[in-house]
């Protein structure tokens, strides 16, 4: 079945592209990570711009996600490079290609959708190699916007923090003229709650160590509001205080 490529499409693959090219691979090459001859898979690749940026740094790339249609997007944003990506659930026993071993694995804004955290972080651990690392980021739940609400029309619903509030989610399910897929994804963070220490916690559950990790006030991410990434220094390590001011935090994680 043929899809229509539209401006926007376009545009976020661009963004996703500019992100990994800009940000992630920098601070890998920061942190010792060398991408030529080295094997990744991306899950939940979205429309495929971060895979084709790995792919142009010289990573041997594969990837998936659970949308169809976005990874339609992703096969024919491409263009000629030479990767595959395809359909697939994480949940599932035999997702895709976990019958093999990758260098490097990358969740980028995944692991806070997820429910089942700890079994895929097991899952995808095994199809690590000896040396292989996990890169993960998301914004902390506790952050400015944790539960994504900026994905709203309601000016005052979207506003930083808003999502803390206890009544936050009543009022939401009042609002029929909303994206109903975005309260419902929203809904869903609220109740996953994936704080910083949270996540820690399930590491340590999983027997991953935290080969790196940085804190950003500004993240990565943040380029599509014509932002630069600023980093919280000293201050990602205290305790609560990070859980409030990091937006988005990077992990480089290892057997």
């Amino acid at each position: 079945m043929t899809i229509e490529i539209s401006e926007q499409d376009r545009k976020y693959w661009q963004y996703e592209y500019d992100v990994v090219a800009k940000y992630l691979l920098p601070l890998l090459k920061k942190w010792g990570f060398e991408s030529r001859n080295q094997t990744l898979l991306d899950v939940g690749c979205g429309d495929g711009g971060g895979v084709a940026a790995f792919y142009d740094a010289g990573f041997d790339c594969k990837g998936f996600d659970i949308e169809i249609r976005r990874v339609q997007l992703a096969n024919l944003l491409k263009g000629e490079r030479k990767y595959e990506m395809v359909t697939g659930n994480i949940y599932d026993d035999n997702f895709p290609y976990s019958n093999e071993i990758f260098d490097l694995i990358v969740l980028h804004d995944v692991i806070e959708h997820l429910e089942n955290k700890t079994d895929v972080l097991i899952k995808l651990k095994k199809c690590l190699s000896e040396s292989g690392k996990i890169l993960i980021t998301f914004p902390p739940y506790y952050s400015a916007f944790g539960a994504h609400q900026q994905l709203l029309n309601s000016t005052i619903l979207k506003l930083p923090y808003m999502h803390l509030f206890p009544f936050y989610k009543n009022i939401l399910l009042t609002k029929n003229n909303e994206n109903q897929t975005f309260v419902k994804e929203i809904i869903k963070l609220m109740n996953l709650k994936m704080g910083i220490k949270k996540f820690e916690d399930l590491l340590d559950k999983c027997n991953l160590k935290i080969d790196k990790k940085i804190n950003y006030i500004i993240g990565p991410n943040h380029i599509r509001f014509g932002l630069k990434p600023l980093s919280l220094g000293i201050f990602g390590n205290i305790p609560l205080i990070n859980e409030i001011i990091t937006n988005g935090i990077v992990y480089l994680l290892r057997k």
